[in-house]
């Protein structure tokens, strides 16, 4: 003992006192995410890239402090942090092998050597046995104890019992029974060679867990039933801990939101069993469309009561290197097609500019930017479909009706209603989206798009999305006013409105209350579909990283199926006690109306068909139907009689009596339409008229870009005139040379040749000249 003494103090003399160490390290702990039940997702690293580092309750479990003291140093409360007679012991065997075999480590010293790892040297010891008596004399036994029991290894990277506990057994360190307490205290003396995960180590930890558990008995801690117990128990060791590859977007986008909380255990609102199921749907999805050349897809769940995200599914595949798998295209900004539109209507009908009823036509359209260039818009199918009522035209998703939404709406309202929504990096130049905003040239991330058809599910108010279980609510904001999100949300439910765009049985259609939207982009890059039920939202991308086109492949027929069949999947096992709806109510409030299912307006005894419709209180129509009238006609050729015409040869007839906007689109459908054209054959009653001209389409200047190769045939302008009185021929002309000489409808199409040209139209039988049109071909 004397000898030891000795030792110590030379090797104190020998040391300078200000380089020893008597505080008490913490160390950034390890942050582990895991699911809403509890099973394990990911990790963070603590700084120095181990795991666990967690914090010990405030009082320390009576198990483990008795199985660590009876394994590390069962004198511990005896010394003031170095055990001289161990000392001794350690001197003379290391004096008499030439080396050192024996260290006689104490808690405290081990504290001291973790804290500040070192060399076994004999001057490293001394070192580790001055710290030892400074940190007990300054922080006391029990300190020092946590201390250890936070920084030990215990294998598998993971350091400290409370970590070690959850690795393991997947407990709380409080749960611990004697047998795995027992476990856990032999683990830091070798935790490499007695590793739980291989077989030798795990014959190698038991054995020495059972000597641990007999010194308990022996020194009176465990009874010789409880001895009996532990040495036959099953341990519960659990399967070691495993990312999912199905789930390493989420793992990464949680794990970096981890790291800036407090807590070492983050319980996500994903779960994973949902996550692993719905991302075998759209691998599914996307094997039933891959040779049409969709390449990438992902998804998003979320809970519409709480907010909270159930699923995240980043891409086909994370490890893909063909598909660039490990972008998060949850979070990848892309073409949102028609997905949008339903926001414009909403804006719109909040504005009171329109009713569920308002007639929207569906016909040719210029679309004019603030540089004085003109574009016209098709739909999807290439096809009008003429006069639509607003539930009709955002259920069937009509662009032309959404640009004339828009327009009324006004494009930069309708940004900042996004802004607030949640859309970022919003472009403020001016021009930067026009009408086109209506069809997609706004983009927006899935999360965005969720976030938005999240406050139609909540009837106007934001939907926060949650990331972790106790993350506190967050309070939301009214984005909409409740009756015009309401009413989106019942046209969007409604499957009779989508017909004949949307097919019955087709993957819109639902047996119980879900509002759906499709979105496409421009190419056929991108294929969207956001579905919400009374619970539940799901959003679905299908598309290519690098944004190349797909054949064909849209939201109807790309992306629909798979959020069809994750919302049955999801709906099947979500709040089960809550009765499913079948159909979302109407706007609170709002009153159904008969009305003309052609015009909107109040369904008269001319109408041939009628449907209801909800009308907000104070918007319901009081004009009757004015396109189903009496017409009177001239018996003789079928057109229009004036009040000039002989009553003999005048009849009546109920007929479809359309303004002169469904002209064309009546033509092309072979429709039976009253004549515009006034009867020849009647007293003329021109000299009553005043005569005039004016160019209907196009207007203003229009620029357009000539295309060599394109043929003749094709490369052709239509301009159109209104004229009175209808029954006078018109000369069109180009650079003041007339082109052509057409009656009513007076329709020319004109075969544009590169360079700036003049257009007007003239009265054949008047001197009157329209307004010029200015028409700008660039080659």
């Amino acid at each position: 003992m004397w000898l030891a003494l000795a030792v110590l103090l030379v090797g104190a003399g020998a040391l300078y006192v200000h380089t020893l160490k008597d505080g008490l390290r913490t160390l950034e702990p390890s942050r582990l995410v895991v699911d809403r039940r509890g099973r394990y997702l990911g990790e963070v690293p603590a700084g120095d890239g181990e795991l666990g580092y967690w914090p010990l309750p405030y009082v320390m479990p009576e198990k483990v402090v008795a199985a660590t003291l009876v394994t590390e140093d069962r004198h511990f409360h005896e010394h003031s942090g170095v055990y001289l007679p161990s000392v001794a012991r350690a001197v003379l065997q290391n004096v008499k092998n030439v080396r050192v075999i024996s260290g006689a480590s104490t808690i405290a010293m081990q504290v001291a050597r973790m804290q500040e790892p070192g060399g076994r040297t004999l001057f490293r010891k001394v070192t580790e046995a001055l710290e030892a008596l400074l940190l007990i004399r300054k922080h006391g036994h029990e300190q020092v104890l946590r201390q250890y029991l936070t920084l030990a290894p215990y294998g598998n990277r993971a350091h400290g019992v409370v970590r070690a506990a959850r690795l393991y057994f997947d407990k709380p360190v409080e749960d611990l029974s004697w047998a795995q307490a027992a476990f856990l205290a032999g683990l830091p003396q070798m935790p490499g060679r007695m590793s739980p995960y291989t077989p030798d180590g795990l014959r190698r930890a038991k054995k020495r867990s059972h000597r641990i558990l007999r010194a308990l008995h022996a020194q009176g801690l465990l009874s010789a039933d409880e001895l009996e117990q532990s040495l036959h128990e099953d341990l519960g060791l659990v399967p070691r801990p495993r990312r999912r590859p199905e789930a390493m977007h989420a793992v990464l986008e949680w794990s970096a939101q981890a790291k800036r909380r407090n807590s070492p255990i983050s319980v996500a609102t994903l779960d994973l069993e949902l996550q692993e199921k719905a991302a075998a749907i759209l691998r599914d999805n996307l094997a039933r469309i891959e040779e049409s050349g969709a390449g990438n897809t992902s998804a998003l769940v979320v809970d519409t009561i709480t907010g909270d995200i159930l699923a995240w599914v980043g891409s086909r595949d994370f490890f893909s290197e063909e598909h660039k798998g490990a972008i998060d295209f949850v979070r990848t900004r892309r073409s949102p097609g028609s997905a949008l539109k339903p926001f414009l209507y909403a804006l719109g009908l909040e504005k009171g500019s329109f009713t569920a009823a308002s007639e929207l036509p569906d016909t040719p359209m210029d679309v004019r930017s603030d540089t004085g260039g003109a574009y016209m818009p098709e739909n999807i199918n290439h096809t009008f479909m003429g006069p639509m009522l607003l539930r009709e035209a955002l259920a069937n998703s009509r662009n032309i009706p959404a640009l004339r939404v828009l327009s009324e709406v006004g494009v930069e309202p309708a940004l900042r209603f996004f802004e607030k929504a949640g859309v970022g990096e919003i472009s403020w130049e001016p021009d930067s989206y026009g009408l086109g905003l209506a069809i997609g040239n706004l983009p927006v991330t899935l999360e965005e798009l969720a976030g938005l058809y999240g406050v139609l599910a909540r009837e106007g108010e934001s939907l926060p999305l949650r990331r972790f279980v106790d993350e506190p609510p967050v309070a939301p904001k009214r984005l909409l006013n409740r009756e015009a999100a309401q009413l989106v949300r019942h046209i969007l439910s409604d499957p009779l409105a989508r017909r004949p765009m949307f097919p019955v049985g087709g993957a819109l259609d639902f047996p119980y209350a879900v509002a759906v939207k499709t979105g496409t982009s421009q190419g056929y890059r991108d294929a969207w579909t956001v579905a919400f039920s009374d619970r539940l939202l799901v959003a679905v991308w299908v598309g290519n990283h690098d944004w190349r086109r797909m054949r064909g492949v849209g939201g109807a027929n790309g992306a629909a199926a798979a959020a069809h069949r994750i919302m049955d999947l999801v709906m099947a096992e979500h709040r089960p006690w809550q009765p499913i709806l079948d159909s979302f109510p109407p706007p609170e409030g709002a009153v159904a109306v008969d009305v003309c299912p052609l015009s909107g307006r109040l369904a008269s005894a001319d109408c041939p068909h009628r449907k209801s419709e909800w009308f907000l209180p104070g918007s319901a129509p009081t004009e009757s139907c004015p396109f189903h009238t009496k017409v009177k006609l001239d018996r003789r050729n079928g057109l229009r009689a004036s009040a000039t015409c002989p009553a003999s040869d005048v009849i009546t007839r109920v007929m479809l009596d359309l303004p002169d906007t469904y002209t064309q689109w009546a033509r092309s459908q072979h429709l039976d339409v009253a004549p515009q054209q006034e009867s020849p054959l009647c007293p003329s009653r021109e000299e009553s008229m005043q005569p005039k001209v004016v160019i209907r389409e196009p207007r203003g200047t229009v620029r357009l870009l000539f295309d060599p190769d394109t043929p003749a045939s094709a490369s052709t302008l239509r301009l159109t005139a209104e004229v009175t009185p209808s029954t006078e021929p018109i000369v069109w002309l180009v650079d003041g040379v007339p082109v052509a000489t057409v009656s009513y409808p007076y329709e020319y199409r004109w075969s544009v040749t590169p360079g700036k040209h003049i257009i007007t139209a003239a009265m054949s039988r008047h001197a009157e000249v329209s307004p010029p049109l200015t028409v700008v071909v660039e080659d």
